[in-house]
């Protein structure tokens, strides 16, 4: 009995079938679905950055063949929750597209090794890419704020004798 490929859909607008070794074959419901999740007005961009998700992918993670790992439409979703405002940022989620599913397929490997030296070298993978994402995450903060980081510090002194309330204080009662 042969399974039937899965084809993997979204609301996005976008659905992927095939292999990387027969082809991708993205169905587009809506005229212009990929332009709106990467946020700009150039088919060529979006196409091209689109081709990136792709190309960042393991074999199993971008097939029907196997169904339980398909990235394709996580990592387009993933692009369309980050909300890219420009090309600096549709370039880095991309990024942090990829190297969160890396960091999981790593998580997955350290998870199933069986050896001391198997552990190791996937705990270090694993960690350089949680530092990774980290690092994109930071930049895609100061790339919104200009670099700027702001900061609230507040001073209360209370004299011998007084008292503070620490947190939100109400008028009116019973």
């Amino acid at each position: 009995m042969s399974k039937q490929p899965v084809r993997s859909e979204s609301t996005l607008g976008v659905s992927f079938k095939g292999t990387p070794e027969e082809g991708q074959q993205v169905e587009i419901t809506e005229k212009t679905a990929i332009e709106k999740i990467f946020r700009t007005n150039h088919p060529e961009i979006a196409e091209g950055l689109l081709r990136h998700c792709l190309k960042a992918l393991k074999s199993t993670e971008a097939s029907d063949e196997y169904e339980g790992n398909d990235e394709r439409v996580f990592m387009v979703a993933v692009i369309a929750e980050i909300a890219p405002r420009d090309t600096v940022e549709r370039l880095l989620a991309v990024q942090m597209a990829a190297t969160h599913v890396a960091l999981v397929r790593a998580g997955r490997w350290l998870g199933n090794a069986e050896t001391v030296q198997q552990v190791q070298a996937h705990y270090s993978g694993y960690n350089k890419l949680a530092r990774t994402y980290t690092t994109q995450i930071e930049a895609l903060r100061k790339h919104r704020n200009g670099g700027k980081q702001t900061v609230v510090v507040q001073r209360v002194n209370v004299e011998d004798g007084g008292q503070a309330i620490v947190g939100t204080v109400e008028k009116g009662g019973k």
